[in-house]
């Protein structure tokens, strides 16, 4: 395939730079994908890291946008039998009196176990999803269209009539503490905004959790794994025309003059493209390394060197096969706690968010494991042996700890992830040694270094700060998708919105390609959100 001419190549087949190259050969533009590991999906990973049969998700568990992902419609996923499980007892929380909150998929059922905390923040948990809810084309708007001052603004106006100006100046930490008065309804809230992957103890930025709040119940698991979803859309690329090539990392960005005309892989290898290359990975390799020094200046590049990576989204994960799944203290007091799909377990307070989150900013390991937990087997029993389950344990954890390397993590992972479970037995005492078959520990730098865009263990590429945010990220002169290279275009996760299965920088990326080559009519885009006014 070497000297082979495309229209377009995309660098990265995770799960952004599929999308994107499934769309164009759908269009049926010549698209390459090339990928550096021998798989595709990127944080769509599902392996058997603990016993042969058992099946984990190492970076990507929980979805929470689908079907409203416009690439789960467009790209008709279903047809190609990609399916997901959004459980009914979707939210939860034990708590060590034996007590527990559910919010489940059934709003009413929320209601009423609000309501046992608090009927005043029922009411307001609500009021919030009504008045929020029935703005979910401006949001969408918002996440899927290319950031520009008219969008921001416009979903700003929403955000301002509905909650008021202080939206914008507080952090979600705050807001919550101000429109609920329950700390345990206080806590489970800012646990489903943390998973957002940034920090809700930052001030301005309560708009994102507050966005992620109107969708607090749809969080859903896939069929087979999260590698199935990486699969079908790879398969919608490749059945339209699509080459996709494996083990092919990138070397040199090839230019001519100011133009990116093709790629160098590191076998020596050169692809050519004639309309442009689309980099679905981080800035740093795209415009740093892979292009000669300084060639889109100086400063920027300083800049791209400056970007802040793993605050808010950088993560420990612990992977179980397990004999049974865990039962709960609390299923005393609500059965369904035992069938609740995303758990937060050890957040009983808004004050434990914060601290915890504190920690990890200071590089400490928390004092006190606070854990996002799931059985996926519950739902999908395809993903172990027949009768047995698997465990996912995931908290927030710095890169570095303390003043040491990152290579501190292989010392103390074991010993930490035995820290972990012991606290998931508190509340579910079933959770012993003997029902425990096999543990895998999964460290920041171990995320780091198998996805190497994901710096610093940074699930999202690129952090979720005040200052890397809205139509400033990753920089303002770079918001748009296009580069100072001619032909060279960002949609990787670094860009608008954020990264996890959202799938909106290469949706929006799209949108900018699509316009600059006269093909955005060509491209199977079914709801063209950027037309649409908030």
């Amino acid at each position: 395939m070497s000297n082979k001419k495309f229209d377009f190549i995309v660098i990265g087949g995770g799960h952004q730079g599929l999308a994107v190259g499934a769309y164009l050969a759908k269009a049926g533009e010549r698209t390459l994908i090339l990928e550096r590991r021998n798989e595709m999906g990127g944080g769509l990973s599902t392996e058997e890291v603990t016993l042969p049969g058992f099946y984990h998700n190492l970076h990507s568990n929980f979805h929470g946008m689908i079907p409203l992902m416009p690439q789960y419609n467009d790209l008709e996923l279903e047809k190609v039998g990609v399916r997901y499980y959004h459980p009914e007892a979707n939210l939860g929380m034990p708590l060590k009196d034996g007590r527990c909150l559910v919010w489940y998929v059934d709003e009413i059922k929320t209601y009423e176990s609000i309501a046992k905390f608090s009927k005043k923040d029922a009411d307001a948990y609500a009021d919030f999803k009504s008045k929020v809810t029935a703005h979910t084309d401006a949001m969408l708007r918002y996440i899927y269209s290319p950031p520009t001052k008219e969008s921001i603004e416009d979903t700003h106006k929403v955000l301002v009539s509905l909650l008021g100006e202080e939206v914008f100046k507080i952090s979600a930490y705050d807001w919550v503490k101000s429109y609920f008065e329950n700390p345990h309804v206080q806590a489970l809230a800012l646990f489903h905004m943390s998973i957002a992957g940034y920090d809700i103890t930052q001030k301005g930025l309560a708009h994102p959790g507050i966005g992620y709040l109107a969708f607090a119940t749809n969080w859903q698991l896939c069929r087979g794994g999260s590698h199935f979803l990486a699969h079908a859309v790879g398969g919608v690329f490749v059945r339209h025309g699509g080459d996709l090539v494996e083990n092919s990392p990138v070397k040199e960005i090839i230019l001519e003059g100011n133009r990116a005309v093709g790629v160098k892989t590191q076998d020596g290898k050169s692809y050519f493209a004639e309309k442009a290359v689309i980099s679905a990975i981080d800035l740093e390799q795209t415009l740093v390394n892979f292009l000669p020094q300084n060639a889109v200046g100086k400063e920027l590049c300083e800049k791209i060197k400056k970007l802040e990576h793993g605050r808010g989204d950088s993560l420990f994960g612990i992977h179980l096969a397990l004999k049974e799944a865990p039962r709960y203290t609390a299923a005393k007091y609500n059965p369904d706690i035992n069938q609740t799909f995303n758990l937060n377990i050890g957040y009983e307070t808004p004050e434990d968010v914060a601290e915890h989150m504190d920690e990890s900013n200071r590089r400490e390991l928390p004092k006190h494991p606070r854990l996002n937990v799931s059985v996926n087997t519950l739902f999908d029993p395809t993903q172990a042996p027949k009768g047995f389950h698997t465990g996912l344990m995931w908290q927030f954890a710095p890169f570095e700890i303390g003043d040491k390397s990152p290579e501190y993590w292989n010392e103390i992972k074991h010993d930490f992830a035995q820290k972990c479970i012991a606290v998931w037995r508190e509340y579910a005492p079933n959770m012993t040694e003997d029902n425990i078959l096999a543990v895998y520990p999964y460290t920041p730098l171990d995320t780091a270094q198998k996805m190497v865009n994901m710096r610093r263990g940074g699930f999202h590429t690129l952090s979720l700060t005040p200052e890397q945010f809205d139509d400033k990220r990753p920089l303002p002169e770079l918001s748009g998708f296009r580069t100072p290279i001619e032909g060279l275009y960002l949609a990787g996760s670094a860009m608008h919105c954020h990264g996890g299965i959202v799938g909106s920088p290469s949706y929006n990326a799209l949108q900018v390609i699509g316009k600059d080559f006269g093909i955005l009519d060509k491209l199977p885009i079914g709801n063209k959100f950027w037309e649409k006014k908030a």
